[in-house]
């Protein structure tokens, strides 16, 4: 009966004072009040509309660097580009004066030949039709 008895007064001793504070209402220190001003509709989305355009000026900011800076890139990298193919066609120009000038030449000895060869075979015929050679007696 004594465990009974000391239990009952160690939860006297816990759980009174707890249930006195909560249904206290004449206590107010407790109790803090929001004492911040409420921010309104129309503040609220004007802030958000100005922290809207800061992050889209920044964002517009960045992509205009990275932006100038491809463009640089490609800018160095066509001229790149168009150097080596002013080069090619340089070196195509070249390789063709070179293949036109042996082929002219080829050409001019195939024409040569041709000629003294057109001029053999026309000397044989007017031997053939005059007769013998004529020119000795």
């Amino acid at each position: 009966m004594k465990r009974i008895q000391l239990i009952a007064l160690a939860l006297a001793i816990v759980v009174l004072p707890a249930a006195v504070r909560a249904q206290d209402t004449t206590r107010k220190d407790t109790i803090r009040t929001d004492t911040t001003k409420k921010e309104g509709t129309a503040q609220k989305i004007g802030r958000q509309t100005g922290t809207s355009l800061d992050k889209g000026a920044k964002t517009t900011e960045r992509n205009a660097k990275v932006l100038g800076k491809r463009t640089a890139d490609n800018t160095k990298e066509g001229a790149k580009a168009t150097k080596s193919d002013l080069q090619k066609v340089g070196d195509a120009t070249a390789k063709t004066a070179k293949q036109a000038g042996s082929a002219t030449k080829t050409n001019a000895k195939h024409a040569a030949s041709a000629t003294k060869t057109n001029a053999k075979h026309l000397k044989a015929k007017v031997k053939k039709v005059v007769g013998k050679d004529t020119t000795t007696t």
